[in-house]
């Protein structure tokens, strides 16, 4: 297999992708937990991540929360062009496919799906995706040497 020597365009832009999306939700995050943050600024209508928090038992929401932040930290990484950002993105989704699995659950046994202006699956399923896509694109990169 070939070793490139400067920086694939599609790292950057995988990166950039990522880091975007994650840091969107950090936001959310960070507004739903501080009270004071969330009253002194508004977000917009279609976000709303509190009431998700308020649904999921503990340890979803803290597979939730730890998706977040360390998509965000494993997207930050991939911009970079680090190849730990593999390993960081592996565990990311395992943390999102676990939560996702409750998601399922918790659809098909319980009939949950929306809360609040938040529709509970497809929000977990579209972080399970992008992290999916990210770590398969990090993990081909790292293989190809293009980080």
């Amino acid at each position: 297999m070939p070793v490139t020597d400067r920086r694939s365009l599609f790292v950057t832009i995988f990166g950039v992708i990522g880091t975007f999306w994650f840091s969107l939700h950090a936001l959310e995050y960070v507004f739903a937990r501080y009270d004071a943050i969330g009253a002194f600024f508004a977000l917009p209508a279609p976000f709303g991540v509190e009431s998700v928090f308020g649904l999921l038992p503990g340890w979803a929401e803290g597979t939730l929360t730890a998706t977040i932040w360390l998509g965000l930290l494993g997207a930050f990484l991939l911009l970079l062009g680090e190849r730990a950002s593999v390993l960081v993105l592996t565990l990311t989704l395992f943390l999102a496919l676990a939560t996702l699995g409750w998601t399922v659950w918790a659809f098909v046994s319980e009939g949950i799906g929306m809360t609040g202006p938040v529709q509970l699956l497809p929000f977990v399923g579209a972080q399970t995706l992008l992290i999916f896509g990210l770590w398969l694109y990090a993990r081909t990169a790292k293989r190809y040497g293009s980080i």
